[in-house]
């Protein structure tokens, strides 16, 4: 199953609440505007499709980045994911 990194810039306070509340939907938060999907390109699609009724294409930047199926993460600082969060492949 493919792993998505969605990331997202929103310009307006409004718009980027909606637009989290939305990625909420669909991915799980590892950081403040930075999202992991794992799913299949027709889940990303949807995912795109309900964060883009939200946006303004003019001011606001959306990003998904296919990203490797077992990827490893090197964090500093403060983790927003869970110790008990793992990303794992399952066959």
């Amino acid at each position: 199953m493919p792993n998505f990194l969605i990331c997202y810039d929103i310009s307006d306070p409004k718009r980027l609440s909606r637009v989290h509340r939305a990625a909420l939907r669909h991915g799980m938060p590892v950081q403040y505007s930075v999202f992991l999907l794992r799913g299949s390109q027709g889940e990303l699609a949807d995912m795109m499709a309900d964060i883009e009724q939200y946006i303004d294409e003019t001011e606001d930047d959306v990003r998904a980045y296919t990203i490797a199926p077992n990827f490893d993460v090197e964090c500093l600082g403060v983790s927003h994911w869970s110790e008990e969060v793992y990303v794992h492949e399952t066959k």
